[in-house]
């Protein structure tokens, strides 16, 4: 349960609470509860909303994009070394030496800049401040395709509120092509600047879809083979990168037209949904509910196709 501290006070006869700095009493509450026999539920959470509101978003993500681009530093310096250390947390799911160095850079710098604010990295890396605001952290997506030299991967941080519920900015930085996407709530999404949208393609059968298959691929509930085939039929092509971070930033800028994939974590997916989102598209689960980090499913498109390949996904 989420925990706040706000300065309240109550209004005769009108059952809601609201922000005042000069009167009223300060208590610590919950998201639901009752004050001076008034029972709430939504009231905490749009005080909440207002306060990170407050919160400089676009300022954030120019933070975020500078650590990104040193870290994209750290990727290329490993990519071009002739020896990389390779360890393996499964059998098909590999770490580097370069994982570990770009993953310490970041947090490291995100704990010196935003001490308040928690942080969940894919390599173990753990910072818990108890804030509103937590970071996701992937050092270097798509590892496999970096430790066998194919240059397809990248790095990617975002900065989910709690309060929102809903990443506020994100980036995923792509070093090798000096490729930077970016978004911050409510400011839009771009590529090195320019500003960036979905695609217009309505029709499913002419359009460009992405996916990827998790480690657990001897598992036919889950490894996305039945939903690879319920799709190929209908779409005039299927591309699979390796990164989710890539494929979601790909869905914003209209090179793909849609992606789907399961059993993924947060800090592979929240930066490129919110990309998404900004860059007027559709994410969701494959139930068609509102996206969430901590759910292991996406289905992002560019809103015109999005029933379609949800029909797809779940025959």
């Amino acid at each position: 349960m989420i925990m706040a501290i706000v300065t309240v006070y109550v209004v005769t006869g009108k059952n809601y609470l609201t922000l005042n700095s000069k009167t009223g009493y300060q208590q610590t509450t919950p998201l639901k509860g009752t004050i001076a026999d008034i029972q709430f539920s939504w009231t905490v959470d749009y005080i909440m909303q207002e306060v990170a509101c407050t919160m400089d978003y676009h300022t954030i993500t120019q933070s975020a994009i500078a650590i990104c681009k040193q870290a994209g530093a750290i990727i290329v310096e490993g990519y071009y070394r002739e020896h990389i250390t390779i360890n393996y947390k499964s059998r098909t799911n590999l770490v580097t030496d370069i994982d570990y160095r770009s993953e310490k850079y970041i947090v490291d710098e995100l704990k010196k800049q935003f001490p308040d604010f928690d942080i969940v990295a894919e390599e173990g890396s753990l910072e818990h401040a108890d804030g509103e605001y937590v970071w996701y952290v992937d050092p270097l997506d798509a590892t496999n395709n970096f430790a066998h030299k194919i240059p397809w991967f990248c790095v990617t941080i975002a900065l989910y509120s709690k309060a929102l519920e809903a990443a506020v900015a994100g980036v995923v930085y792509e070093p090798l092509r000096d490729e930077c996407f970016y978004a911050w709530k409510g400011g839009g999404a771009y590529l090195n600047e320019k500003r960036i949208f979905v695609s217009q393609i309505n029709d499913i059968g002419i359009s460009i879809i992405a996916t990827g298959f998790p480690y657990k691929k001897d598992d036919p509930s889950c490894n996305n083979a039945k939903q690879f085939n319920n799709v190929l039929p209908h779409v005039q092509g299927i591309r699979r990168m390796g990164s989710a971070a890539i494929d979601l930033s790909y869905v914003a800028c209209g090179r793909f037209d849609g992606y789907w994939e399961p059993l993924l974590y947060p800090w592979d997916m929240t930066a490129g949904a919110l990309l998404v989102e900004e860059a007027g598209g559709m994410v969701t689960q494959y139930n068609g509910n509102k996206f969430d980090p901590e759910f292991p499913e996406i289905c992002a498109t560019n809103g015109l196709i999005h029933q379609q390949l949800l029909e797809l996904i779940n025959k």
